[in-house]
């Protein structure tokens, strides 16, 4: 079980942009087995708009990552 008092902003990003891969993953898969076209292009929707998340998530992370580097930056 997951302590989140205990986790950084960067572990807790980390995880959220797994879940949102995992979840591309799965309407990706989905779309595979659909037969029904519209149904597949839904679920292709779907996966891009996880996979825009992620991408987010992973902006996010790397800015925040950039601003602690600029802080220490400044401490020395």
């Amino acid at each position: 079980m997951l302590n989140w008092s205990e986790m950084s902003i960067q572990e807790i990003l980390a995880l959220a942009i797994a879940d949102e891969e995992e979840a591309r993953d799965y309407y990706r898969h989905a779309a595979g087995l659909a037969g029904n076209m519209h149904t597949r292009r839904v679920l292709m929707g779907l996966a891009e708009m996880e996979q825009g998340h992620a991408e987010t998530l992973r902006k996010e992370l790397e800015e925040l990552s950039v601003q602690r580097d600029l802080e220490a930056g400044m401490a020395d």
